[in-house]
């Protein structure tokens, strides 16, 4: 992983202030240093001081634009009155001190003192490979006493810093835009962020960061890869009944064919989270309702869930974890349970109802529970005859009985005609 600072430094003056800046082996630095609006037509640089001279490191009369030269890059916003300057892959030999400067000509230039620590530091700058249509899951750790800072995600731009942020609260450990979201796990020390539906333009180069103050924000760097891959499918629908047994095959790509995989369920906004993986070749893993088999000679995940509820509706993934900082989600799978004993209409059949997973706060999450670990007995629907058929034989019953009672009557006027009956005796028979 990759560090970097950002601090925003006074006005360039007569060089009499000096500012301290702590950077990490393998990381980076990006310093802000604001001034006078007078020069913005005026060339700026940054350079390295020493007993004798102060060596250029990067120089520019570009405005508005990012410069590169090497491992160092300098942007001139001419709206801002500031300089910007990145230092990538700090070395121990890059302590030292160091100016922002601007170029007055025949006059005595003006600067800002700068000095820079390096320390040693284990993180260094990860990339990670994910494909369009499934998911990422970057973590990034923090020390202790940011613990209750805000933290944010973002993607570092060729002409902008850092856009579509997506920022945690001091009062709040989650934030979400759109296909992005982020996590705080405080007690555990670090922030999680989760990208679902890749798309290939999600390619690019992304900070993880934590706001320490208004004039300092520590940096992961992350190398997001999105790849096509049309080896696999990206999405699963499944209908299962109450009881039944639900079935996924999720195949992936060979990147991932080493790497444990696992099934992991979503709720709501949060990250994706499992308590088992199977990492080895053609071996089950088992937990409570949970079974896992990897085939990676035909590069299938297989996962199976027993004995089913309508309380395991939802969104889960099958995903690898391709390194101990990031996770890759490859197929989403979206279950619904349904009810077979709900009774249902003979002339139009209808639906039975499905309770999403996310509906409710209370019941515990399917990978977390080691009930039911027999396989479940089918159940027949209930027998019984549906309202409508009722009403139909009634009214076959109510029509048979008009029948016979005008057939009757059309028979009791043939015998009085016969006889010689006046109509009154007719009417009189009738109504007996």
């Amino acid at each position: 992983m990759k560090i970097l600072l950002i601090f925003t430094l006074c006005l360039i003056s007569d060089g009499r202030s000096s500012k301290e800046v702590t950077g990490y082996s393998g990381g980076g630095v990006h310093i802000k240093c604001k001034y006078d609006k007078k020069y913005t037509e005026k060339e700026k640089y940054f350079c390295k001081d020493s007993w004798l001279v102060c060596s250029v490191q990067i120089k520019t009369g570009n405005k508005n634009k990012w410069v590169n030269s090497g491992r160092f890059s300098l942007f001139d916003d001419t709206k801002s009155a500031e300089i910007r300057v990145m230092i990538r892959e700090l070395t121990i030999e890059d302590t030292g001190k160091y100016r922002f400067g601007i170029d007055i000509g025949w006059e005595r230039d003006i600067y800002t003192p700068l000095e820079l620590e390096v320390k040693e530091g284990p993180m260094i700058s990860r990339e990670v490979t994910a494909y369009a249509g499934g998911g990422i899951n970057i973590k990034y750790r923090y020390e202790d006493e940011y613990k209750y800072k805000p933290k944010f995600f973002c993607k570092i731009g060729t002409h902008e810093w850092c856009f579509n942020r997506i920022t945690t609260k001091l009062n709040s450990q989650m934030a979400w835009d759109g296909r992005f979201s982020i996590h705080d796990y405080r007690r555990a020390g670090f922030f999680s962020v989760f990208i679902r539906e890749l798309i290939t333009e999600d390619t690019g180069i992304y900070a993880c960061a934590v706001v320490v103050s208004d004039e300092i924000e520590i940096y992961t760097v992350v190398r997001l890869n999105v790849r096509e891959d049309l080896f696999y499918g990206k999405s699963i629908m499944k209908t299962v009944h109450v009881r039944g047994d639900l079935n996924v095959n999720c195949k992936y790509p060979e990147s991932q064919r080493s790497d444990p995989k696992f099934l992991c369920r979503r709720l709501q906004e949060s990250a994706c989270s499992y308590n088992t993986t199977v990492k080895e070749s053609r071996k089950y893993v088992n937990m409570g309702k949970l079974s896992l088999y990897d085939d990676r000679v035909k590069q299938i995940f297989t996962a199976s869930i027993r004995n089913v509820t309508e309380q395991d509706s939802g969104e889960y993934w099958c995903g690898a974890e391709a390194g101990v900082e990031s996770k890759v989600y490859f197929t989403q799978i979206n279950l619904t349970v349904t009810d077979p004993r709900v009774s249902v209409s003979t002339s139009k059949p209808t639906q039975p109802s499905s309770s999403s997973s996310s509906s409710s706060s209370s019941f515990t999450p399917l990978l977390l529970t080691n009930k039911h670990k027999s396989w479940p007995t089918p159940t027949s629907p209930p027998t019984g005859s549906p309202a409508s058929t009722v009403i139909t034989v009634s009214v076959i019953l109510l029509l048979l009985l008009l029948i016979g009672i005008s057939f009757l009557t059309l028979t009791l006027l043939k015998r009085c005609k016969m006889q010689g009956l006046t109509k009154a005796t007719i009417y009189y028979l009738i109504i007996l």
